[in-house]
């Protein structure tokens, strides 16, 4: 199934770089989501930008949403945005309150593709990770570190559906060892300071006792090595497995706070969004020779799924993360709207 995904990618690829009979003008897609502005983000962007460059001239893709989480002003944004009758959206949808604009942009013909995270909607496609499995593999990772047996906290944005999946993936995965016992949880809300302050308060309850922690949000991993250093912990103290990959969270990998992180290939999701579009708008893979009339026979070739993989931060690469090292030069274009 692996190389079967990677063959369409490829073909998807070479399609939209290579195709002849592009159509004429600049195709407009929008990026409608909350917290366009937070440090995780900036990866999405990177991808959007990398796409929009490689394409040559072929797309532009404007931003649109609040800066915070504020789910309520994204649906407002998008809603605006089904007037202007784009190409095509991507959005990531963190909630249940964009639900009712995403249906009506794709009862109005627009092509909605979801990264990230999706409530349950349908979408032309979601392209991210499968959260759920996302933290089994964080469980995974602290048995590995840590051994089969341990006292475990947690913070996340609970309420958030790829957090809540996560949550109950490290759940699961660790149900399979009694020795593992969850002391507690608290809510970081998605925000460094609230998450330093919920780590805090976590460590202060049950530090005595407490062998592990995990954050399964961009922001966590930075406040439980924070709130850690101001505590008095030594680095390597706790098994610390965390998410994503925010500066701060990398220096503390470095330093050993943190064991390690897993990162979504967050950059490649989002370049594959604008891909994914141009395919739908191109006609491309639609027309592969399935069947002698494949809107008659009802088919629709292109996948509706594609799950992103983690890749696991630790001190061996930290330094290959950091967004200093990264040339942005390469691929900046003003065809892209931030």
């Amino acid at each position: 199934m692996k190389k079967l995904v990677s063959a369409v990618l490829a073909l998807l690829l070479a399609v939209c770089c290579v195709a002849p009979g592009l159509a004429e003008g600049t195709r407009t897609y929008y990026y409608v989501a909350p917290y366009q502005s937070i440090p995780y983000c900036i990866d999405m962007h990177y991808g959007f930008e990398y796409a929009v460059n490689k394409l040559g001239g072929q797309v532009e893709i404007v931003c649109v949403g609040p800066d915070d989480g504020d789910s309520d002003a994204a649906a407002e944004a998008l809603e605006q945005v089904i007037a202007k009758n784009p190409d095509g959206i991507i959005t990531a949808n963190w909630d249940n309150n964009m639900n009712a604009a995403v249906e009506k942009a794709r009862a109005a013909g627009i092509p909605v593709v979801c990264v990230e995270a999706c409530a349950d909607i349908e979408y032309d496609m979601y392209i991210g990770l499968d959260n759920f499995a996302t933290g089994e593999e964080t469980a995974e990772a602290l048995v590995k570190y840590a051994g089969e047996s341990g006292k475990l906290l947690a913070i996340g944005n609970w309420g958030s559906t790829n957090i809540d999946a996560k949550l109950a993936g490290v759940e699961s995965y660790l149900s399979k060892y009694p020795g593992w016992e969850i002391l507690g949880t608290e809510d970081g809300e998605c925000d460094t300071e609230i998450s330093i302050q919920a780590a805090t308060n976590l460590l202060v309850k049950y530090g005595a006792e407490a062998t592990a922690f995990v954050g399964l949000d961009y922001a966590c991993g930075g406040a439980i090595a924070t709130a850690m250093e101001e505590l008095g912990y030594d680095p390597g103290s706790l098994t610390v497995i965390c998410a994503d990959r925010e500066d701060a969270m990398i220096e503390y990998i470095k330093e050993g706070y943190i064991t390690a992180s897993l990162c979504n290939q967050t950059a490649a999701m989002c370049t594959f969004a604008v891909y994914y579009l141009e395919m739908i708008n191109q006609g491309g893979i639609f027309s592969s020779p399935i069947t002698a009339d494949n809107a008659a026979a009802g088919i629709d070739a292109l996948p509706k799924v594609l799950n992103t993989k983690n890749v696991i931060i630790d001190a061996n690469n930290a330094d290959l993360f950091l967004h200093e090292n990264i040339d942005e030069s390469a691929f900046h274009t003003d065809l892209y709207h931030s």
